[in-house]
């Protein structure tokens, strides 16, 4: 399984970073991008390509990460919850996904894909993620991909401790999922 691995925390976050680390080590050959060390320009133009993904429909600094996307079957997406939404960083990546659609609007991905999405975030209160959870859920529907998301409460931002009682949920929901 080609399995590829984002974490869109924007900085140091402990416990996106430590799900990212842990999940990386679960499959052999699994890719892992951290946005916030990549160098991309939000107002880069976006294009469409011509019925199938080139990598050269995106900016020099996300051929390797978008490449990595298009030829995945399974996509970890970890960002923190940010006032009800994903991170700026994550949002500004997902824009680009707009190059996996064809000219008619369809997505251009060959075979099944799948979309794990994990969602850390300080409140308690798991409902506060669910827009976020919601919202994602339509966008990979856009891109006719498999979607199921996580979210994972209590995690403070310098405290990997409640991120490091939820793996063995992430692990099993994940299992479950592919």
């Amino acid at each position: 399984m080609n399995v590829v691995l984002v974490n869109a925390a924007p900085g140091s976050d402990v416990n996106s970073s430590y799900v990212a680390e842990k999940l990386h080590g679960k499959y052999d050959g699994a890719k892992r991008f951290d946005l916030c060390r990549m160098d991309f320009d939000p107002s880069y133009p976006v294009r469409k390509c011509d019925g199938a993904f080139s990598d050269d429909c995106v900016e020099e600094s996300l051929r390797e990460l978008m490449s990595a996307v298009y030829s995945a079957d399974l996509i970890i997406f970890i960002s923190p919850n940010y006032f009800s939404f994903v991170t700026g960083t994550a949002k500004m990546f997902l824009d680009k996904f707009f190059v996996f659609l064809g000219k008619g609007g369809m997505p251009v991905f060959e075979g099944e894909k799948k979309f794990f999405f994990i969602l850390t975030q300080a409140s308690a209160n798991r409902g506060h993620g669910q827009p976020t959870q919601d919202w994602m859920k339509s966008f990979c529907s856009i891109f006719r991909m498999k979607f199921f998301g996580v979210t994972l409460p209590n995690c403070k931002k310098s405290e990997p401790e409640s991120a490091k009682l939820k793996m063995d949920e992430i692990i099993m929901s994940l299992n479950m999922f592919i």
